[in-house]
């Protein structure tokens, strides 16, 4: 089972068209199959202060890290997460079909491999990115809670490169609208 964080950026690479509470919203509704499944256990959101986030954390039952800025409240949310596995996903994003499945299957293989990581990667966007896969985004992270916290504290890009996943899902997250 997975603990697992929405990470609000503080700048994101694409700013959303939306508010952006409405987008984290809408990013843990794409959480409530993993959830009945079981491959979803405990839900933290981390972002800034102050966006109205509280409302959206305390109508879906999720906790809420708020600090001054992105290397404290990612800081402050591995900390509080629960399980021993972490699943951190780019709040604006949302899991394809096959995310449950393809996650579970991983977990299941490597239960012994305390450094095992695994990137879900975004859905392609460019002409380059849906030929060359490898260039679309992270836009999330699936690694153990201590190796995360190991990580130099940091953005969610040099924690990315800092855990250096082996493996790529083959779902993608795509970007939610």
């Amino acid at each position: 089972m997975l603990s697992t964080i929405v990470f609000c950026e503080d700048k994101p690479a694409s700013p959303p068209a939306r508010d952006l509470a409405e987008v984290l919203a809408r990013t843990l509704a794409s959480f409530v199959t993993a959830k009945v499944e079981g491959l979803i256990g405990d839900v933290r959101i981390a972002g800034p202060g102050g966006k109205g986030l509280s409302l959206v954390a305390n109508h879906a039952g999720c906790a809420l890290i708020e600090a001054e800025n992105e290397m404290d409240w990612l800081g402050l949310a591995l900390q509080a997460a629960r399980g021993p596995d972490v699943f951190l996903l780019r709040c604006g994003r949302a899991p394809e079909a096959g995310f449950i499945e393809e996650a579970g299957d991983f977990l299941a293989k490597n239960t012994k491999d305390q450094s095992r990581a695994a990137c879900l990667r975004a859905a392609p966007e460019s002409f380059l990115e849906r030929v060359f896969p490898s260039l679309a985004a992270i836009a999330g992270l699936i690694a153990s809670r201590d190796s995360m916290l190991r990580a130099p504290r940091s953005g969610f890009q040099m924690l990315a490169r800092c855990i250096g996943p082996a493996a790529t899902l083959k779902t993608r997250a795509r970007r939610i609208r």
